[in-house]
């Protein structure tokens, strides 16, 4: 299956690209997305974005899918699926 993930403001400064194609097995879920996040990107993530330990976001970044926050790791994905990641910002 084939998942877009999609990285909005600075962060796609960090990945190096605002969006991205991943060829993901067909029964795959938001853990398998981040470990191919893991493998194409880890080294071009600040630690203070990156979860070292667990190889993923921490939770300064937010993921979403059809416009709401994916907050299981064990989501199931969809063919054709867009997550977008939001550094998430204070301020007012």
């Amino acid at each position: 299956m084939k998942v877009t993930a999609k990285f909005h403001g600075i962060l796609a400064d960090w990945v190096g690209t605002p969006s991205a194609g991943f060829d993901l097995h067909d029964k795959a879920n938001f853990v398998d997305l981040m470990k191919e996040i893991d493998r194409r990107y880890k080294s071009n993530m600040p630690p203070q974005l990156w979860d070292q330990e667990k190889n993923i976001f921490n939770q300064k970044v937010k993921p979403f899918k059809d416009g709401k926050a994916l907050n299981a790791m064990d989501s199931p994905l969809l063919d054709g699926d867009e997550i977008t990641f939001m550094l998430l910002m204070a301020g007012g």
